[in-house]
């Protein structure tokens, strides 16, 4: 199931998952995936620990460290090609997964990476879940994209490396757009891949519904302003999710950890704003510039 060169051609695939004490959506996830040239998956900190799947690079990791060090760990164990990140209340919807990611690879091979189609079990597609702003009006258009998501994405793995990968300290939300734009930053563009569908089956286990997530979201939006856009598109996107995050905490009843979130103004950043020309494009491809 290891190689780094696809037997039906094209670049090689190393899909990879992480599982936090979901094994029978481990295992849906991995049935609905053939085709891999290898498969890596990473154990966070599973109790009791996940039992190892034959013919899998099994990773663990004993504390839960976030899913960009988690699959900043998974790309480091891989060796295809191309990094395909699936969630693992994730399914391949698709009659041949591999084969379709190869073919719109192969269509389109100065791509930095694909965004696929996501929806629920409907069929219909959320508009969380849609790699463009607004709702999903279009969802069976096949176009270009400005970021992906990370539930459901590959990325070419030099591309990945090349921009550093995740940020460790996205330790959820937000560290896919980040990824986006310093690829971005680097000319990789990206492409919306509506032939390859991904099934999301939200599951309870091993999710709680944390009241910090709104302090965490913007701790997040701060770090990613500072690090990527001007002052003046900061100061706009910061804006929209501070009034955004600020009534998610105030319906929660956590406004205190809202306001500690602001501490992420003083985190240590390399700050390489985009210019404006990459920034419209981004835009203008439905990217998430401004909010």
């Amino acid at each position: 199931m290891t190689g780094t060169t696809a037997s039906s051609g094209g670049p090689s695939l190393a899909l990879c998952v992480i599982c936090h004490e979901r094994p029978d959506e481990l295992r849906a996830a991995l049935a609905s995936a053939p085709g891999f040239d290898e498969v890596v998956v990473l154990d966070m900190a599973s109790e009791p620990p996940l039992a190892p799947e034959p013919g899998v690079t099994w990773l663990r990791e004993e504390r839960n460290a976030g899913v960009a060090a988690g699959r900043n760990r998974q790309a480091a164990a891989a060796t295809a090609d191309v990094l395909v990140f699936l969630d693992d209340d994730a399914v391949f919807a698709s009659p041949d997964p591999a084969a379709a990611i190869r073919a719109v690879l192969r269509e389109h091979p100065d791509v930095a990476g694909l965004a696929f189609r996501i929806v629920r079990a409907d069929g219909q597609t959320v508009k969380a879940e849609y790699p463009f702003r607004g709702h999903a009006v279009d969802a069976a258009r096949a176009r270009p994209c400005a970021y992906f998501l990370g539930g459901a994405a590959a990325v070419r793995r030099d591309a990945f490396l090349a921009a550093g990968g995740f940020d460790d300290r996205y330790l959820y939300s937000t560290e896919e757009l980040d990824l986006s734009f310093a690829l971005a930053r680097r000319g990789g563009r990206f492409f919306y891949a509506p032939s390859v569908v991904v099934e999301h089956r939200p599951s309870a286990r091993g999710r709680s519904l944390d009241p910090e997530v709104p302090a965490l979201r913007l701790r997040n939006r701060l770090l990613l302003v500072r690090r990527h856009l001007p002052a003046p598109v900061a100061v706009v996107h910061a804006t929209a999710w501070a009034a955004r995050t600020f009534t998610e905490a105030a319906r929660a009843g956590r406004v205190g950890p809202w306001l500690r979130a602001w501490r992420g103004l003083r985190e240590p950043v390399d700050r390489a704003p985009l210019d404006g020309r990459t920034l419209r494009e981004l835009h203008r491809l439905g990217g998430r510039v401004l909010w």
